[in-house]
């Protein structure tokens, strides 16, 4: 199953209140993913929904049921001693996502990451907490669902054994890579035109590579967006461009390896012979356009990327020059990062002149 589906289908697995373990290679985006689910079930079901993100190697036996402490009791008969269990403490929210007791929602996820990492004593404790709800002497209050994210044995990632048990307790979802599901995101998340164009034509060194038999960097899609989003930060070139000094590619090969960043910066300096975003702009009829199919990839998510209601209509002239399927590549795009760009009377005089990429656009999500 891809993330696009993935997405699509999670108010059914709110409802079902069904817990849902997605597997994957690693650097795949799973937590990424699995966090929007508040947003995404909330806009569903109209309810104020919580996250919790638990990282699962870091559990203990005593994390996940709370601490036993002694407290004194008055009775009729006299003061005793009795034990009692704290909360656990992932039974509040971070601070940055309210600080508030889970009974303070309307119900939310508990996203238990990296779950094929947990001790097995630990897995015992979730996996009944997944079930039924019940944590030792706790109860997850009412609409509180456990929804796990992990690597599979062969991934060398430090798996432990699994317990037949606990997989017949819950839904396993095998993510399936999938280029346009990870361009949706990119698109929502500003990853640089030059590494979307990157792993549009090559998506086996993205996907499909192999954890090598010698440990160190390799490619896959969250090293990449690590390694893009650490480029976009440094100096640009004079011309704006990303920069390609020995330097920055040693610093990227820590993150990918070596063989990307050589196909990577093969699209770094294809960026310096493309036409200027503010050059489309200023003269979209008179400012030339790429041959070439990865320059017309490369030039079709950088203005993507940049456009904005203000400059929609030049962007648009300057696209209608392009061959069509990039067109196709622009839309999309656009659209996914600022859905808004539908609604000017540009783009939807642009849409039903082009009416063939309605139905292709629709299918990212872009409401009219």
């Amino acid at each position: 199953m891809n993330f696009d589906t993935v997405i699509a289908r999670m108010p059914y697995w709110y409802a079902a209140k069904k817990c849902v373990y997605l597997k994957s290679p690693v650097g795949r985006g799973k937590t990424s993913t699995m966090s929007r689910a508040p947003e995404i079930i909330g806009a569903a079901t109209g309810k104020n929904m919580g996250f919790v993100l638990i990282s699962g190697p870091l559990l203990t036996p005593a994390d996940s049921v709370g601490y036993l402490i002694p407290r004194k009791v008055t009775g009729e008969h006299g003061d005793h001693m009795e034990s009692v269990y704290t909360d656990p403490f992932w039974f509040r929210t971070l601070r940055s996502q309210g600080g508030k007791r889970l009974d303070e929602y309307d119900g939310g996820i508990i996203l238990v990451d990296e779950a094929d990492k947990m001790d097995v004593d630990v897995k015992k404790v979730i996996g009944e907490a997944a079930l039924s709800g019940r944590l030792g002497p706790h109860e997850l209050p009412e609409g509180w669902v456990v929804w796990m994210a992990g690597n599979r044995m062969n991934d060398r990632s430090g798996s432990t054994k699994e317990l037949d048990h606990l997989i017949n307790r819950r839904m396993e979802i095998d993510i399936t890579d999938d280029i346009e599901s990870w361009h949706n995101w990119a698109s929502a998340n500003g990853v640089h035109p030059v590494y979307r164009a990157f792993a549009n034509e090559n998506v086996a060194v993205v996907f499909d590579s192999k954890i090598p038999e010698k440990q160190g960097p390799w490619c896959t899609p969250r090293s990449l967006v690590e390694g893009a989003r650490y480029h976009d930060m440094l100096p640009k070139m004079a011309d704006g461009s990303l920069p390609d000094d020995p330097t920055t590619m040693e610093e990227l090969a820590g993150f990918y390896g070596d063989a990307a960043v050589a196909s990577v910066f093969t699209f770094v300096k294809l960026e310096r012979e493309m036409p200027k975003f503010e050059d489309i702009v200023a003269d979209p009829r008179g400012v030339r356009v790429p041959h070439k199919v990865d320059a017309c990839m490369l030039v079709s998510f950088n203005l993507a990327h940049r456009v904005v209601m203000e400059n929609v209509d030049p962007v648009l002239e300057y696209v209608e020059r392009m061959p069509k399927e990039f067109g196709v590549v622009f839309g999309k795009n656009a659209v996914t990062k600022n859905s808004k760009l539908i609604t000017s009377a540009g783009f939807s005089k642009w849409i039903r002149a082009n009416a063939s990429l309605m139905t292709q656009i629709g299918g990212y999500g872009v409401k009219a």
